[in-house]
């Protein structure tokens, strides 16, 4: 029997999913309700707005990122795996439909979100952000990564060529990420 928790994370799920294929206006409701065999207002209960919903589907993926680098944010570590789970990360996310990353997704109706929609995801844009730049930092602090600038720089010109990656790739296929992380791995330092 599903519990109403379970409940509430298949709703999640299903419209992250959504989100990531169609954009912000391109599902309803009854795009969530339909695969998941409930009623919609099973979807409003949880969610009476689709400005709460996408708020919490920024929310979940947020505490995922944090679940996911708590280790390496407290303590460090070798930067490398932290780079390929990235890429790991980004390939299982397009393999599974989901062709444009989080932020790809809302920045067309960017506009239209709450203040506070905008503020969660922006929060999450910098909590990435300070990950990828502690990596950049540690890589290069410990000899795996050679680059020049500065490691924030480059790590929001790294997450930028992943993002524009992704959009290539959902149009001309997979070698376009592979093809870009093979270049990040060039432009750090690491070919072999």
């Amino acid at each position: 029997m599903k519990t109403t928790r379970d409940t509430r994370e298949q709703i999640v799920d299903t419209a992250l999913q959504l989100l990531m294929q169609r954009g912000m206006n391109g599902f309803s409701y009854r795009d969530i309700s339909e695969p998941l065999g409930i009623k919609n207002a099973a979807v409003h209960y949880h969610f009476p707005s689709k400005a709460k919903l996408i708020k919490s589907v920024i929310k979940e993926s947020h505490q995922a990122l944090r679940r996911k680098t708590a280790e390496f944010m407290a303590y460090g570590g070798p930067a490398l795996p932290q780079l390929e789970g990235l890429f790991e990360f980004t390939l299982k996310q397009c393999e599974c439909g989901m062709p444009v990353c989080l932020a790809g997704a809302l920045s067309v109706d960017y506009e239209e979100l709450s203040s506070g929609t905008k503020e969660a995801l922006n929060r999450f844009m910098m909590d990435t952000v300070e990950w990828f730049t502690k990596v950049l930092e540690t890589g290069r602090e410990q000899g795996e990564f050679k680059f020049n600038g500065g490691a924030r720089s480059k790590a929001i010109s790294i997450l930028t060529m992943i993002q524009g990656a992704r959009q290539l790739a959902r149009m001309h296929g997979m070698k376009m990420l592979d093809c870009t992380f093979d270049q990040i791995r060039t432009d750090l330092g690491m070919e072999g």
